[in-house]
């Protein structure tokens, strides 16, 4: 069995990026199971960074290939173990480390999942708690009406991102807006990849089925049942659905633009 499954590393910039539709959608393809659980977010990349940076630091090389032979060299054998699906999957919101993932385990599947960061920035900053009791709290509270703070906010964000950011050309892109709105010249190219028999309209009908995430919503943050899958309603816009006054619109954009551009958005 170990020879024929495959690891699918799926990894996005980070939360609110679509990264749980995706994993879903790609279900529809691979019918993977996600290590360890459904819904984890298993930081494997981060760990390869730290690792990496560790070792390297190493001055002899036999005592850096010791590290190897303990830690690296069975890591695959010890990830599939805890699974008999032909597909599995290791998820990730971050960029963090990715750059090792093709390197540590390079017969396997990496994919980054992309969101127009103005997007994944408004659903973040929706969820924000800012009402809780304190001077920072309260300069925060200022500085969101005039888009002041979620401009700095979020440019930090952006350059974060943007220092950890992968050479794209070596992933499988999957932009979260098309497996949303069904891009038939995506969904056609992921139908090869998987190498499955379905129809394109077969795989349409399956993703229409997919259940919808409340976690955007502050009101469900922290909750019990976050992660609870809800029905579609007929007003559901999972697209650009977070929406702020003016400013903080624009304040938004402005810190994206790199990234954005960086993206290609």
């Amino acid at each position: 069995m170990s020879q024929k499954q495959t690891i699918i590393f799926s990894n996005s910039y980070g939360p609110r990026t679509g990264h749980n539709f995706v994993s879903d959608a790609l279900k529809v393809f691979a019918n993977h199971e996600v290590l360890a659980h459904a819904r984890s977010e298993t930081r494997l990349s981060n760990f390869l960074k730290n690792y990496f940076e560790l070792v390297n630091s190493i001055y002899h090389k036999p005592d850096r290939a010791f590290f190897d032979s303990i830690i690296i060299n069975d890591l695959r054998a010890n990830i599939i173990k805890y699974s008999d699906s032909d597909y599995i999957m290791i998820k990730n919101t971050s960029f963090e480390g990715v750059k090792y993932l093709p390197e540590v385990f390079p017969d396997d599947m990496h994919i980054l999942v992309l969101r127009d960061p103005t997007d994944s920035f408004s659903s973040a900053f929706k969820a924000m708690n800012l009402n809780k009791k304190g001077y920072k709290n309260t300069l925060k509270k200022i500085g969101k009406a005039f888009g002041v703070y979620p401009y700095y906010f979020f440019r930090k964000v952006s350059s974060q991102i943007l220092n950890v950011m992968p050479d794209l050309s070596k992933f499988y892109i999957i932009r979260y807006e098309d497996l949303v709105t069904q891009n038939e010249t995506v969904l056609e190219a992921l139908k090869q990849k998987f190498n499955i028999p379905k129809s394109i309209q077969q795989i349409k009908d399956e993703l229409n089925s997919i259940k919808v995430f409340n976690s955007s919503f502050f009101e469900e943050t922290g909750a019990k049942h976050i992660w609870e899958s809800k029905e579609k309603t007929t007003t559901f816009n999972p697209i650009g659905r977070k929406k702020h006054p003016f400013l903080i619109r624009v304040a938004i954009e402005l810190a994206s633009k790199k990234l954005k551009n960086k993206l290609g958005y």
